[in-house]
């Protein structure tokens, strides 16, 4: 009986396997590629946002830059900022002209002016004149020729008003780099902090403005003990200082530890820099919730598709031992009448349809009730699945082999004619008549042989039970010939 090839449970479990881990490799992808996306997205949002707030920032320091211009075109660095000022009418003048541009700008705590010794010779609001600036330029060998810019960040302990301040200066050069005065803004940058603190942002997220040097100067949240703090981006990317317009980048915050999608704008013409920071978790959330969505799901599918498979895989298995035990016989494994003579009906038609030869094998034990009576039932049951697998070993793939009942089977042989079958035939019967044994109970060596009934098909055979009808009657000749042969029906025994 040929055996029906169906795909192994490993194979069909290793096929879902292999078509999850494609599925779930894919979604990894997908996701993590959707990620990148949303950073690279904010990434872009944060530099828009930086130069949008740095436009808007850098206009304070544009008008006080104003301011410092339009204050040294009406004095005269050499003559008016002497100290003390020798001439009451100037001071007066010098005084009421400070006063009136420092109100001109919102932020600008006081408008000054020095001498080419850095003493403060006049001042919008706070008596400093007398007093020596601090500033950088101020000790230093030479300054530029003509008008030059200067900004400092001054902490609380070193500005006269003990609050952390921005100063912008002006300076007067002479050809030969001497520091002839300027004037000075003092920029309180609790003004900045206000000014920043009041745009909205999300948790997590924050806005700063930096110098050229990394000090923090003002920040959203609001960070007290942070501000006056150098601060500076990663070593991949270059230092505030170096930075020529804008860029982004993704880094743990040395303030909070947060890790943030920062986007970075310098003002033009100004040593300052705004940072814009998104906080990665709260810009990621949304999609790692998806992400968590899809996973689950996709964990419970694959659970549901592998219990299914298992079901499926139960169910066939058990309707294939349903059909086995309706097709095969239980004591030898291979096939049963019914199923011997379904395949025989269908090989038969197959056979008329095509003209094809076919032929057919009827065997029988000799003398197999002398087995049952001198060694018992057991012993003869063993002889009938001995002769099954013979028959199982010698047949071709294509053959048919069966149990019709008791001690006799049947063998159909598809594509064979009278003498390819009676070849089989005597290839069968001397197999078990030379080599086949079989031991009873108590170990005795029990010989038997069969004899065996041919039938090819002839124009005048109506069905395969026709066919099996002259195979029976060639058997029982071979019985009355002697047994152990082979005869062919109509025909004497074919060999002896």
């Amino acid at each position: 009986m040929r055996a029906r090839r169906s795909l192994p449970r490993g194979g069909s479990y290793g096929v879902l396997l292999l078509l999850l881990v494609t599925i779930g490799g894919w979604l990894v992808v997908d996701f993590s590629r959707e990620g990148e996306r949303i950073v690279a997205e904010r990434s872009r949002l944060a530099i828009h946002r930086s130069q949008l707030i740095n436009r808007s920032f850098s206009d304070t320091f544009l008008a006080a830059d104003y301011v410092l211009r339009d204050v040294i075109g009406r004095v005269s660095v050499v003559r008016d900022l002497a100290y003390p000022q020798p001439d009451a009418g100037v001071s007066k003048r010098l005084d009421a002209l400070l006063k009136e541009k420092v109100a001109t700008v919102t932020g600008l705590t006081d408008l000054v002016l020095f001498n080419g010794d850095c003493i403060f010779a006049a001042a919008a609001n706070y008596p400093t004149q007398g007093t020596r600036s601090r500033q950088r330029f101020c000790n230093a060998a030479r300054v530029d020729p003509g008008q030059s810019l200067h900004i400092q960040y001054m902490p609380p302990d070193k500005s006269a008003s003990g609050r952390p301040v921005v100063l912008m200066s002006r300076t007067v050069g002479s050809p030969d780099g001497v520091l002839l005065g300027g004037a000075m803004v003092v920029i309180d940058l609790e003004y900045a902090q206000k000014w920043i603190a009041a745009f909205e942002i999300d948790e997590g997220d924050v806005l700063a403005i930096v110098d050229a040097d990394g000090t923090l100067l003002a920040r959203n949240p609001p960070l007290p003990e942070a501000i006056g703090r150098r601060t500076s981006p990663p070593l991949s990317q270059p230092g505030f200082g170096e930075l020529d317009s804008s860029a982004t980048f993704t880094a743990v915050s040395p303030m909070d530890g947060r890790e943030r999608i920062f986007g970075l704008s310098k003002l033009e013409r100004f040593p300052f820099v705004v940072i814009v920071g998104f906080d990665k978790l709260g810009v990621l959330a949304g999609w790692q919730h998806r992400a968590w969505q899809f996973a689950v799901g996709y964990i419970l599918l694959s659970v549901l598709s592998l219990l299914a498979l298992r079901v499926q895989l139960a169910t066939e298995r058990q309707r294939e031992e349903m059909r086995k035990l309706a097709n095969t016989d239980a004591l030898t494994g291979i096939a049963n009448r019914r199923y011997l003579m379904d395949l025989g009906g269908r090989e038969f038609r197959r056979a008329k349809r095509y003209g094809n030869p076919l032929s057919v094998l009827m065997l029988d034990i000799d003398k197999f009730k002398s087995i049952n009576d001198r060694w018992g039932h057991p012993a003869g049951d063993r002889v009938i699945q001995e002769l099954a697998n013979v028959m199982m070993f010698l047949v071709r793939a294509q053959d048919m082999c069966g149990r019709l009942g008791g001690e006799e089977f049947a063998l159909i042989l598809p594509e064979t004619d009278t003498s390819g079958a009676a070849l089989i035939a005597e290839r069968l019967r001397k197999t078990v008549d030379e080599s086949t044994v079989v031991h009873a109970d108590d170990g005795t060596v029990v010989r038997f042989t069969v004899s065996i009934g041919i039938a090819s098909l002839t124009p005048g055979d109506a069905s395969f039970d026709a066919m099996l009808q002259r195979a029976d009657k060639a058997l029982y000749q071979a019985k009355e010939d002697g047994r152990n042969r082979s005869v062919i029906a109509g025909n004497q025994p074919y060999l002896e």
